[in-house]
């Protein structure tokens, strides 16, 4: 084989390991904020719907488009020939300031689903983050099965040769083979739910061309306590939140076509522009113009249809802003309840050292197979929950900071600078 082979596969080598790597890499929930920014769909899904909503309102606007007319006539069939030439422009004129109003309040609804989209987009980022916590647990909770089989298939393992021995009875053996079991099956479980998480967070966080696509995320959550009083929450939800900005903008754009219809119940004036020419050697420039009178037709049904519409934005901003208070409220209590739990849990920790501890105990005769069984589950429970309420406090941060308009980690972050 010559060198040039030799080099080939020595960067085919090289090549695959890397490959391994890259797959696989460890996240932190910065990372995967950012790689949503990046990569998702689901982002891409919600600004397409503000293209939409932008287009429609851009189709409200009021155009110049004046309509070109050519007109031409030969007559021969008479004593004379006759022919004549006409060119015209035609332009409608609504009366009452129609045009602006329509404008304005294009512009305003197009602003109302630019704030709209910014926080679906932040709703994202906020299901992203506690899919990333969910994550978290379900990685610790398969770590702390793990520890729990070693320490069951350990003694197992002794029990066997025991029994070999003839020291110990073959219940034992079946008790602990029962055990072993029903760990893994409930260690299986986790595995299946981490991967069916992981799945999702990764269709958050990954583009199209992206496959296989392998994580983990960092071994800690910080838990620390918010700087922020409720009532302050609630005030600076009520005067930042985009989607709230969004409705008043809407009530706002909803107000000005109400009155556009009440305007058009006058008639548009038409007006005609143009330039005359006849064989007879007659030529000029002509000018004319109509409206129709509505008699019978007064917009009556589209003035009552724009005027529930505003109606109905506005109650429903009345609404929002009651419905806003109450989230800050119960998301607020829910992470100090949360914040209370997690240190009180943090007055009796647990360690593995304590499972091989008992595991220890056990071999050598100063606990009994019920005690060695007990102190497993405790174990098992204990630093599921730590880690439960760890995931869960983050969760309902993730879910106050949202309905706050990211006000908790900018306070955050500026009481650590």
């Amino acid at each position: 084989m010559n060198s040039s082979k030799w080099w080939i596969l020595f960067l085919v080598f090289l090549w695959v390991p890397l490959q391994v790597h890259a797959q696989s890499q460890t996240l932190s929930l910065e990372d995967v904020v950012e790689r949503f920014k990046q990569h998702s769909l689901q982002q891409e899904l919600a600004e397409l719907e503000k293209l939409r909503k932008q287009g429609a309102a851009q189709q409200y606007k009021s155009y110049m488009n004046p309509e070109v007319s050519f007109f031409s006539e030969q007559l021969n069939a008479g004593t004379l020939d006759y022919d004549e030439t006409t060119y015209q422009i035609s332009q409608p004129i609504e009366l009452l300031g129609q045009p602006f109003l329509r404008n304005k309040s294009a512009n305003k609804s197009s602003e109302a689903a630019e704030l709209s989209y910014e926080y679906d987009r932040s709703a994202l980022i906020q299901q992203v983050k506690s899919l990333y916590a969910e994550y978290w647990f379900l990685q610790h909770k398969l770590q702390v099965y793990d520890q729990a089989l070693e320490v069951i298939s350990q003694v197992l393992t002794s029990a066997k040769d025991r029994q070999e021995e003839g020291t110990e009875s073959g219940l034992q053996v079946q008790r602990f083979t029962v055990e072993k079991n029903r760990y893994l099956r409930m260690r299986n479980e986790v595995e299946l739910e981490m991967m069916q998480v992981g799945n999702q967070l990764a269709s958050m966080i990954t583009s199209p061309e992206e496959s296989g696509f392998e994580f983990q995320v960092e071994a800690d959550l910080p838990v620390e306590p918010i700087m922020e009083d409720s009532e302050t929450l609630k005030q600076y939800a009520l005067e930042h939140r985009s989607d709230l900005q969004a409705i008043e903008l809407e009530a706002e754009a909803l107000g000005l076509k109400y009155k556009v219809e009440k305007r058009e119940r006058l008639s548009d004036l038409k007006v005609n522009f143009g330039y005359k020419n006849q064989s007879d050697g007659s030529e000029g420039f002509v000018i004319g113009g109509g409206i129709q009178l509505p008699i019978f037709n007064r917009n009556s049904g589209s003035i009552s249809m724009a005027e529930a519409e505003h109606r109905s934005v506005e109650t429903s901003l009345q609404l929002q802003r009651r419905t806003i208070r109450n989230q800050v409220e119960v998301a607020y209590l829910r992470v100090q309840n949360l914040y209370a739990q997690w240190q009180e849990m943090q007055q009796y920790p647990l360690s593995a050292e304590m499972l091989e501890t008992s595991r220890s105990a056990y071999q050598e005769g100063r606990y009994s197979l019920v005690e060695l069984l007990d102190a497993t589950k405790a174990y098992v429970d204990g630093r599921s929950l730590q880690h439960r309420i760890t995931a869960d406090y983050q969760q309902a941060l993730f879910t106050l900071d949202t309905i706050t308009s990211g006000k908790i980690f900018s306070t955050q972050n500026t009481s650590e600078q």
